[in-house]
């Protein structure tokens, strides 16, 4: 071959040489811009997704785990909320999603895999959403099986959960304890075995995008030694291409490096803007997201410190008014029921020893009932639990109308009962006493003057069943149309010196013996009635 002929095929093949590690250069760099931009964007979001899922449902079944026996009622509330197949369904909707923006452009898929493992977490979640192995299981358990009427129909494991949450809403209604123990059991282990597959689930695509940032390390390092090879090989204008894009590849491996480190938990890490316009892009972009991320954490912790702050105080807060308003209303009793006392004893004559003794027990009792709610209070930080009793409420009325006779008289207030007797609820008698004090000074303030008080017992029945209905009247000025939807809210209230407690109160006993607190057109003028309606025995 003459000279000029091994000239052209040496300069021929620096060429080639050339171009390919250009053109492999440009593919992997449009290649790791496409990774970092789809793992930021769209990989991340779907792992978060996955690890919160995982650790929300480990949140149920710690919270189920601490539910007591006789929070089964708001067990039922609850666990509707966990969803745990519903999760399942979502994260599978977004894995279709993903895989529609995982391809890289063709140049980039020359020279490396782009290809996000989605069908092995596709068909994980897929095999867990069609399982049977909850509904096997609970058809092998003859308890299980009878106390889940549905269990014949379900075909996998999200039926089955359906299925049991339905049975327990039946049994909590039907107050089958025992079967709704058993059921909240087998609802926490399926809740736990989709915690589980979801946290395996997020491990391996944990591990399949800490390959792929490895996958994305080792194409740069392949980039730079082909690029040196084909470079020694060349003349000095090779060895000059050679220099620049090594130059130009440096901000390259540096972002790689903020990346890796970032994604090891480092967020102070940024990358430097410098060489080739797109990496300058990338790496402004990954900046921006990075402080952009930065500071929504940084006002999270601070959202969250003021948000725990200013629960603890309204907490506190709304403790100290309900203990506050509870100890009122027996302190007032004990003082006249004390002044009543003192005057019998001052009077000439003969003491009436019935009388004395009959306003020693009831300051005894007042005494008690005091004794029991703030220990109720300190120890629990709530109030006690109730104490269930087959109870005529129209004995207890009365009961209540004569030990409170002479504070009304002392206002100038006529109280009137008109109770039906035999009218019998389950109910704990010191809360519905406490409900019927708050109804009565709530009923004596609005008569500053004086004037009638009714109370009333009487049965009702509508399409849910028989109700026993325990009615306070006043003769006041009634409730205006705009305060009667916010009156029974903590904290409203109308009065000069409430504290909007009270009727709150009488909400949170009424719910307690699943019952409810009505404010009603009154029936005797034109002052507020308020009926407290609980499921008759």
């Amino acid at each position: 071959m003459s000279l000029s002929t091994r000239i052209f095929l040496a300069f021929a093949v620096v060429v080639a040489a050339t171009g390919a590690s250009s053109f492999y250069a440009v593919a992997a760099v449009t290649g790791l811009r496409h990774e970092l931009g789809f793992l930021r964007e769209r990989a991340l979001p779907l792992l978060d997704e996955l690890r919160q899922d995982a650790a929300e449902l480990h949140g149920f079944d710690e919270a189920l785990q601490r539910a007591a026996p006789h929070d089964l009622d708001w067990v039922v509330r609850f666990i509707p909320n966990a969803r745990p197949f519903g999760r399942v369904e979502q994260v599978l909707a977004h894995t279709r999603t993903l895989r529609d923006f995982s391809y890289a452009p063709r140049l980039a898929r020359l020279v490396m895999q782009t290809d996000l493992p989605l069908p092995a977490l596709d068909k994980r979640l897929n095999a867990l959403r069609m399982a049977t192995d909850a509904r096997d299981r609970m058809r092998l358990d003859p308890e299980l099986k009878s106390a889940v009427p549905a269990l014949a129909q379900v075909v996998n494991d999200p039926a089955a959960f359906d299925a049991l949450v339905a049975s327990l809403q039946r049994a909590v209604a039907e107050r089958r304890s025992d079967d709704a123990a058993r059921l909240v059991v087998e609802i926490r282990r399926m809740i736990r075995h989709v915690q589980g597959d979801l946290d395996l689930a997020r491990r391996d695509f944990e591990a399949a995008l800490g390959a792929r940032f490895d996958e994305a390390a080792h194409s740069e390092a392949n980039l730079s030694v082909l690029v040196a090879t084909t470079s020694a090989l060349a003349l000095a204008v090779a060895v000059a291409m050679l220099l620049a894009m090594l130059a130009s590849l440096r901000p390259m491996t540096a972002l790689t490096d903020v990346v890796r480190r970032f994604a090891a938990g480092d967020r102070t890490v940024r990358a430097a803007t410098a060489g080739a316009s797109e990496i300058r892009t990338a790496a402004e972009e990954w900046n921006r997201m990075a402080d952009a991320l930065a500071q929504r954490e940084a006002e999270l912790s601070s959202q969250r410190e003021d948000l725990g702050r200013a629960e603890r105080l309204a907490a506190l807060g709304q403790l100290a008014a309900q203990m506050a308003h509870e100890v009122r209303n027996p302190l007032s009793s004990i003082g006249l029921n004390a002044e009543m006392l003192n005057e019998e004893l001052s009077q000439e004559g003969p003491v009436n020893q019935s009388e004395a003794q009959q306003l020693i027990a009831a300051i005894g009792s007042e005494v008690e009932r005091l004794r029991v709610i703030t220990e109720g209070y300190l120890d629990r930080a709530r109030p006690a639990p109730a104490q269930r009793a087959d109870l005529d409420l129209a004995e207890l009325v009365r009961n209540f109308q004569e030990f409170v006779r002479g504070d009304l008289e002392r206002r100038g207030v006529r109280s009137t009962v008109a109770a039906r007797s035999g009218v019998k609820v389950d109910g704990d008698p010191d809360q519905l006493r406490q409900a019927m004090w708050n109804l009565v000074r709530n009923a004596w303030e609005a008569m500053p003057n004086g004037g009638p008080l009714w109370l009333e017992v009487l049965e009702r029945r509508d399409d849910d069943g028989l109700w026993a209905v325990l009615a306070v009247e006043d003769g006041g000025a009634g409730v205006a149309d705009a305060q009667r939807e916010a009156i029974f809210q903590p904290f409203t209230t109308t009065k000069e010196r409430g504290t909007g407690i009270g009727l709150a109160l009488v909400r949170e006993v009424a719910l307690a013996h699943r019952g409810r607190i009505e404010l009603a057109r009154g029936s005797h003028g034109g002052g507020a009635r308020f009926e407290l309606v609980l499921p008759a025995s």
